[in-house]
């Protein structure tokens, strides 16, 4: 799909998204017709196998973040070197038009699920506020409906993006003080809201590092490799996303506040499985690049964009 055909589906969702927001309660007095539902069951059914798998279990609240094969695996396999954006770039047009027909018949656990799943790649593409438009309407109209934490921080990047940085401050403060409780999204272990408070605190350390704060945005991404490492499997894409941002906020700093970074107390340089001692230093003497590509492509191996 080109842009402009993925822009005039997005309008068509959206246009149906304000429809339905005008309406005063949650359900309309005379429901969705016969045709939308059939159009919605019809949609669905249509989906291949892989595809409606990854819906359900977005409706299920299975993981907070839409999951690559590769990201949690040690050991990868030829099967796994595909990332999810491929198979939603494949399959756009039939899941857009899933979410218009999930918005008409008042399917909004559906609709949001859908979202979740178009996110990613919406996001690459630069077509987020549409969705986050449509994702704010349908919260409007059925505020009771899980809305997953990738669409909650995928707002504070965009603020972010757009200069709104209070904003942006706002959203992920709310959920690292919260321990990523957001509205009626239901966790299905303490890991899933570690790896959210992790994230959380890594765009919050992009903010400060965009400020020009160096050491306390050194703190906060260090804070985030520590969470990406606590998992049961560490997060790959998050680890690989950090050590890449931590080592340009390092070779940026002043000698005083990396002093600061590389002494203080509260981290521990040598217990992640990697020497970050050595990442430090080489980020300082202008080699993190390449030093990072040496030693942590095992880590990197697949990632291909920072966004969550």
């Amino acid at each position: 799909m080109d842009s402009r055909e993925v822009g005039d589906l997005l309008d068509e969702c959206l246009g149906a998204a304000e429809a339905a927001g005008r309406q005063s309660t949650g359900v309309s007095e005379a429901g969705p017709t016969t045709q939308e539902r059939l159009n919605y069951c019809s949609c669905r059914d249509s989906l291949c196998a892989e595809l409606a798998s990854l819906l359900q279990e977005a409706m299920d609240m299975k993981w907070p973040f839409a999951p690559e094969k590769w990201q949690y695996k040690q050991s990868v396999s030829a099967a796994d070197k595909t990332n999810l954006n491929d198979l939603i770039s494949k399959h756009l047009s039939q899941l857009l038009d899933l979410l218009k027909a999930c918005i008409r018949a008042e399917e909004a656990h559906c609709a949001l699920a859908v979202v979740f799943l178009v996110d990613r790649y919406l996001y690459w593409t630069d077509d987020s506020s549409r969705l986050l438009k449509i994702t704010k309407l349908l919260h409007r109209r059925y505020p009771e409906t899980p809305i997953a934490p990738q669409l909650v921080i995928r707002q504070a990047r965009v603020y972010f993006n757009s200069g709104k940085l209070q904003k942006a401050e706002y959203i992920l403060s709310s959920l690292i003080n919260n321990s990523g409780t957001t509205g009626h999204w239901i966790y299905h272990s303490e890991s899933d809201r570690v790896l959210v408070q992790a994230v959380s605190v890594q765009v919050r350390g992009t903010i400060l590092q965009k400020l020009g704060l160096w050491l306390e945005a050194a703190e906060l991404i260090w804070a985030s490799l520590v969470g990406y490492y606590s998992l049961p499997q560490p997060d790959k894409k998050g680890i690989g996303t950090s050590l890449c941002i931590l080592a340009s906020i390092l070779v940026s700093m002043n000698n005083e506040d990396f002093h600061a970074f590389r002494t203080n107390p509260d981290i521990d340089f040598v217990s992640p499985p990697h020497n970050l001692q050595s990442l430090v230093v080489f980020s300082k003497k202008k080699f993190a690049a390449l030093f990072i590509l040496s030693i942590f492509s095992d880590v990197t191996w697949g990632w291909k964009s920072s966004s969550s």
